[in-house]
């Protein structure tokens, strides 16, 4: 016998077919969002202070919210891959290991990119890398590990929408 874990994978014959995973809701609102609008709010605050006038680029200039949405975009790839292999009976136990994988990745890629071209501050490369890294590790343990409460997660998704709105919007008002 091999000394590999093996995996059973039982499927109901007479359950009902659903386009989405069960449990797809709890996924998307209790760990996608909320850490996702985390995600963008530390990037906001985070850009906005990196660019030297920290209440001009909060509050009157939509570059941090513009900026903040390239970050939340670049991790969240991994995270959208978990999304689909956790669902997935067949790919469930490996979902972990590829976030795992993506992650050091995409790491390794924007730090290569920071490391060999520095004088290339493409969109604040600087601050891709910075945020990036611990932003990873932050899904990891709310996203991959374990679910949030709800206490947490209906107040972070209406943060995360609120900046979104605002930073869509911040140019119309001032």
């Amino acid at each position: 016998m091999s000394k590999k874990q093996q995996y059973t994978i039982r499927l109901d014959r007479n359950a009902e077919d659903h386009i989405l995973p069960a449990g797809f809701f709890d996924i998307i609102v209790h760990r996608f969002l909320p850490v996702l609008s985390l995600s963008y709010i530390a990037s906001i605050i985070g850009i906005s202070i990196n660019k030297g006038a920290f209440f001009y680029y909060m509050f009157q200039d939509s570059t941090a919210y513009t900026m903040g949405l390239f970050i939340v975009l670049w991790v969240s790839v991994p995270a959208i891959i978990w999304v689909l292999l956790h669902g997935s009976p067949m790919f469930k136990h490996v979902a972990d290991l590829w976030y795992k994988i993506l992650a050091g990745l995409m790491i390794i890629t924007i730090a290569l990119s920071f490391f060999l071209f520095p004088e290339a501050d493409i969109y604040g490369l600087q601050v891709y890398f910075i945020l990036s890294v611990p932003l990873f590790v932050l899904i990891y343990f709310f996203f991959v590990k374990d679910i949030l409460p709800k206490v947490a997660s209906y107040p972070l998704n209406a943060l995360g929408f609120c900046a979104l709105i605002y930073g869509a919007f911040v140019n119309i008002i001032f």
